[in-house]
């Protein structure tokens, strides 16, 4: 997953540097540096599993993001999505980055979402002994897509990884003895159950721009 994740933000820098060489060499310079605004709404599906002794796990994610297209290749924007995994829920918000490969009506592209999560909550919480809170950490998530344009509209197949960190903190009751006060006394005993849930992500888009 490393190995993809940096082979993207490679091709990314490449792009990049060759797209600043051609805009100095252009005559156009003006016209790309034009800006507009974009968003998209995606639905797909997760795949993967954490305890893979019962077979791989398929369930739901969607993320929507608004932001600004640079010229006519850059886009850049901030995103909140819903992903559903076998006992987790979480809403995450992300910074996004993507960039066209080539200068078609229809492209492909690379995508790079990072952020952290706004919610998480557990399926089983209430039914989970001494469960006290959950909590979220980071998300990372590099793509790579294909978009078809008509007109402003546009639509686009993603396939990609999805990383995200999740803490469940359990607090269980237990009495210590005192020798000041000669009794027992509450002392809780705190756990913190860390989980990183790795995944294939597929995904469709559909936007304006």
């Amino acid at each position: 997953m490393r190995t993809f994740i940096s082979a993207c933000l490679l091709l990314l820098v490449v792009n990049s540097l060759s797209a600043q060489t051609e805009i100095v060499n252009s005559d156009s310079v003006q016209a790309t540096k034009k800006i507009e605004y974009f968003f998209y709404f995606q639905s797909g599906m997760l795949v993967g599993c954490n305890e893979c002794s019962r077979g791989k796990e398929v369930t739901f994610s969607g993320a929507t993001v608004h932001g600004i297209k640079l010229g006519s290749r850059a886009r850049f924007g901030v995103g909140v999505g819903y992903d559903s995994f076998y006992g987790w829920n979480t809403m995450p918000v992300f910074g996004s980055a993507s960039w066209d490969l080539f200068k078609g009506k229809d492209d492909f592209f690379l995508q790079f979402n990072y952020g952290s999560t706004l919610r998480v909550w557990k399926y089983s919480q209430q039914d989970e002994y001494g469960y006290d809170r959950s909590e979220g950490g980071r998300m990372v998530n590099p793509m790579v897509g294909y978009r078809v344009r008509y007109h402003d509209a546009s639509i686009a197949l993603m396939v990609g990884y999805k990383f995200q960190k999740t803490n469940a903190f359990y607090k269980y009751e237990n009495y210590a003895w005192n020798p000041a006060t000669q009794q027992y006394l509450s002392d809780p005993i705190g756990l913190t159950v860390t989980q990183e849930l790795n995944r294939f992500i597929v995904s469709l888009s559909i936007g304006w721009k």
